[in-house]
């Protein structure tokens, strides 16, 4: 059964990438391509495929699998990637998982099921099954904002020490959360990949992270690579000079005023640097406005990237 030992080792910056979509909502595999070198290319450690940032949930299921293969194809063994599988139900998701049977990737995440509640136990279950499909490595997605369920960290170290997971992404912004899974990694000596969604904690490689999985890398991935970096090797001075970067970038996040903000406000940049075609967004989110796109290009300025 493989564990996070068998893989190459995984750390920094894993960008969630972005689905660049034409105007009618299919996935606009060019747009990709460039996408997965401009990050690539700009020093990131690694790709997080279809995940939140990329709509994955607005996806069908070929449509979700088309982004995974189309990434791992483009990265062609330069990064690792990992490929989100999620679904509202187990057998959903497990299918998911083995339809990417003999694509290179470094693992297959999941979060829980998400609509209904469900204790611990069915977690547990719903991993196992996962699993039972799966032909790589499995991690854990945590982001109890969008799918209402936390995978607490008694559970995720269970997993762990089962041999289900390899991996978790916490996007649970919970702190002491986080702090009882490391310790129950140090004292069961699990060998868990434990990657954080953040942008503030970006550049703190000593809080028991291995990385960062941070939404914002996508338009600056050579500033979130560096502040990490930065930051491991205990260079205070530059990891602040990185984040500072990226947290000027993370303003375009802010500029529109729907549920998708963020992922709106990414693409439309990325679209005013040439990298995408289109800045569509998955209904009923929409493009920034033209008031709002206003604000853009200062800020790319800013950032050197204009």
């Amino acid at each position: 059964m493989p564990q996070a030992t068998d893989q190459p080792r995984l750390r920094g910056v894993i960008v969630p990438i972005l689905t660049p979509l034409t105007p009618t909502e299919a996935v606009d595999v060019k747009s990709l391509r460039r996408l997965v070198n401009y990050l690539v290319d700009g020093g990131v450690h690694g790709l997080w495929a279809a995940g939140t940032t990329g709509e994955f949930a607005a996806l069908d299921a070929a449509a979700q699998r088309l982004v995974i293969e189309t990434v791992a194809a483009e990265a062609a063994g330069r990064v690792p990637v990992i490929g989100n599988v999620s679904a509202p139900a187990t057998r959903a998701a497990g299918a998911a998982a083995a339809a990417l049977r003999g694509c290179p990737l470094a693992g297959v995440a999941a979060t829980p099921p998400y609509y209904h509640r469900h204790s611990q136990e069915e977690l547990i279950d719903h991993f196992h099954a996962i699993k039972e499909r799966a032909a790589h490595p499995l991690w854990v997605y945590n982001i109890p904002s969008t799918v209402k369920l936390t995978v607490e960290p008694d559970t995720t170290a269970g997993l762990a020490a089962d041999g289900t997971v390899v991996g978790v992404k916490d996007s649970s912004g919970a702190g002491e959360a986080f702090a009882e899974l490391v310790m129950r990694c140090r004292r069961g000596r699990l060998d868990l990949y434990r990657f954080i969604g953040t942008t503030w904690r970006l550049a703190m490689a000593g809080i028991g992270a291995h990385g960062v999985i941070p939404g914002v890398a996508n338009l600056v991935p050579r500033s979130a690579a560096a502040a990490w970096e930065a930051g491991a090797r205990g260079d205070e001075e530059a990891a602040g000079r990185g984040h500072a970067e990226v947290v000027t970038a993370a303003r375009t996040m802010q500029l529109g005023r729907g549920g998708g903000a963020g992922v709106c406000g990414l693409k439309s940049a990325l679209k005013l640097l040439g990298i995408i075609e289109h800045d569509t967004a998955s209904a009923p989110m929409r493009p920034l406005s033209a008031e709002e796109q206003s604000h853009l290009p200062p800020l790319l300025a800013q950032l050197g990237l204009a």
